[in-house]
C-alpha cells in the first residue's frame, strides 16, 4: 500500500513538471523574437469595479482592454523576448511575471520584471495582453511603453503618462489620457475629458462634455475634433486645429493656435462665449446663418477680415477690427490673429 502511494506521488510530480514546462513552451515567431504560447487566467469581478494595471518600466508591448457580459475578468497573454540567442530569450521570458488578482474589490493586473532588467540595447522584454472586464469599470493604467486599445463602456479611464499609442472608445464619465510622440484616437466619450499628446495627431469623434470644459492639447501634430457638444479648451502649437460639428452649448470655449490654421464649424451656439486666437496663421469660422451673436474680430496690419453669407449689423468698423451683431446678439464670439493671419467668417444654412 505504501509503495503504491509513493508511486502515485511520483507520477503526480512528473505530471506537474510536464505542465510547468508546457506553460513556458517557447517558439520563435520571427528572427530573434521568441514567444510563449497563449496563456489565460480568470478571476471574479463585478460590474463597476476598479481596475488597476501596472507594468514595470522595462517592459513594453500592447494592452487590449474590452468589456463583456460576464461577472469576471479574463486575461489572455503572451510573454515575449527579443534576443540573439534562444536560450537567452527563454531566460528573459522566465523573468517576466504576469499576475491577475482581486484584492478587496479592486482588480489588479501586474506586469513584472527585474529592476534593473537584464535585457538592454536591442534586446527587449515584451508582453502582449488582452483583458476582458465587466462594463462600467473604473480603469487606471500605468504602462508607459505599451500601446493601449480600450473599448468600453467604461465609467472612467485614466492613463496619466504614456509613450505608446492610445485608442479609446466608449467612456461615460471621465477620460484622462497623456502620451508623447504617439497618435491618440478617442470616440464616443462623455463626461470630464482631458487628452494630450505631442508630435502626432489627436483625433476625437462624438464627444459630449460634462459641466467642465473638454481639454485637448497638442504640439507639432494636428488636432481634429468631429462632433462635439459642450465647452472646449483646445490649444495647439505648430499643428492644425479642425473642429467640425461643434454644438457650443456651454458658457465659454477657447480655441488657441500658433503657426498653423484654425478651422471651426459651429452647428449650434447658445448664449455663451467662443474665444479663438491664433498667431501667424488664419482662423476660419463657419456659423449657422441664423446665429444670434456679437462678433468681435481683429487682425494686425497685414491681415484681412472677410464675412460671407451672414446677415450682420456693424457696431465698430476699423481697418483691422470689426464688431458685428448677428440676430439679437445673444452669444459672444471673438476671433483674433497676431502676425500674418486672416479671419474668415461664413454663414451656412443648416437646412442645406
Amino acid at each position: 500500500m505504501k509503495i503504491g502511494m509513493k508511486a502515485g506521488f511520483v507520477v503526480l510530480a512528473i505530471l506537474a513538471g510536464v505542465a510547468a514546462v508546457k506553460a513556458q513552451e517557447v517558439f520563435e515567431e520571427e528572427g530573434s523574437l521568441y514567444s510563449t504560447r497563449e496563456l489565460e487566467k480568470s478571476v471574479k469581478a463585478a460590474e463597476g469595479s476598479k481596475v488597476v494595471v501596472k507594468s514595470a518600466l522595462s517592459l513594453q508591448g500592447s494592452l487590449d482592454i474590452r468589456t463583456w457580459d460576464e461577472p469576471s475578468a479574463k486575461l489572455v497573454y503572451r510573454k515575449k523576448a527579443k534576443a540573439a540567442e534562444r536560450s537567452k530569450a527563454i531566460d528573459y521570458i522566465d523573468l517576466i511575471g504576469v499576475n491577475l488578482e482581486t484584492v478587496r474589490g479592486v482588480l489588479f493586473l501586474a506586469l513584472k520584471a527585474p529592476n534593473p532588467a537584464p535585457w538592454q540595447g536591442t534586446e527587449v522584454g515584451i508582453v502582449k495582453v488582452e483583458l476582458f472586464i465587466p462594463e462600467q469599470c473604473q480603469v487606471e493604467i500605468e504602462a508607459q511603453y505599451f500601446d493601449i486599445k480600450a473599448d468600453g463602456p467604461f465609467k472612467s479611464l485614466v492613463v496619466p503618462s504614456s509613450l505608446g499609442r492610445l485608442d479609446v472608445t466608449h467612456v461615460t464619465e471621465r477620460l484622462e489620457l497623456s502620451t508623447s510622440n504617439r497618435r491618440v484616437n478617442i470616440e464616443n466619450v462623455a463626461g470630464k475629458i482631458n487628452v494630450s499628446t505631442t508630435n502626432s495627431d489627436l483625433v476625437a469623434i462624438n464627444i459630449k462634455g460634462a459641466d467642465s470644459r473638454s481639454v485637448f492639447r497638442n504640439e507639432s501634430g494636428d488636432i481634429k475634433i468631429l462632433g462635439v457638444t459642450g465647452e472646449l479648451n483646445v490649444k495647439n502649437d505648430y499643428g492644425r486645429i479642425t473642429i467640425d460639428g461643434f454644438a457650443a452649448t456651454g458658457k465659454k470655449s477657447y480655441v488657441r493656435g500658433l503657426y498653423a490654421p484654425i478651422s471651426v464649424a459651429v452647428v449650434e451656439m447658445g448664449g455663451g462665449q467662443l474665444v479663438m486666437s491664433n498667431r501667424f496663421e488664419d482662423i476660419e469660422l463657419t456659423l449657422p446663418s441664423d446665429v444670434s451673436a456679437v462678433l468681435s474680430l481683429a487682425v494686425e496690419e497685414e491681415g484681412q477680415i472677410e464675412i460671407a453669407n451672414l446677415l450682420v449689423k456693424p457696431d465698430l468698423i476699423q481697418r483691422n477690427r470689426l464688431n458685428l451683431i448677428a440676430g439679437d446678439g445673444e452669444a459672444l464670439i471673438t476671433g483674433s490673429t497676431r502676425g500674418e493671419g486672416n479671419v474668415y467668417v461664413r454663414g451656412v444654412n443648416q437646412e442645406d
